[in-house]
């Protein structure tokens, strides 16, 4: 009788064990799933952003802002979304080297991606000598 008891016992803690494991394996794969992809990455950082982080990056020299993790961030999720391509001239990175050009620094720091788009220099040399000329 005494051996059942202990044989029911160590079933639950095996299950109850088996069950944490289980779960653990769980959320390992959907933080695996989110860190693979550049955009659902840089979107889980930033819903983690407090305000001070914001003004912190905010307040970065633009030299400094675009050394930081963050703009590593921005830039991988901006390059996947378009695809690595050029969204003027449609040249890959294969092509000409890619850059991430801002189309307002309104909200630096916490970029949208709709505040971004994946240009090759000569296209993101265009934009800036077109900006300029008008102002």
């Amino acid at each position: 009788m005494i051996y059942h008891i202990l044989i029911i016992l160590l079933l639950y803690i095996v299950f109850k064990l088996s069950d944490g494991i289980i779960a653990a394996i769980d959320r390992w794969r959907i933080k695996r799933s989110i860190l693979s992809n550049p955009i659902k990455r840089y979107e889980y950082y930033r819903s983690g952003y407090t305000i001070r982080e914001v003004r912190r990056l905010r307040r970065l020299p633009y030299r400094d802002y675009l050394k930081s993790y963050h703009w590593d961030l921005v830039r991988s999720a901006a390059l996947k979304r378009d695809g690595n391509k050029c969204s003027d001239c449609g040249a890959d990175c294969a092509e000409r080297p890619l850059e991430v050009h801002h189309i307002n620094y309104a909200r630096k720091g916490n970029e949208n991606l709709d505040d971004l788009m994946t240009l090759c220099r000569e296209c993101h040399e265009e934009r800036h000598f077109i900006a300029t000329a008008f102002e």
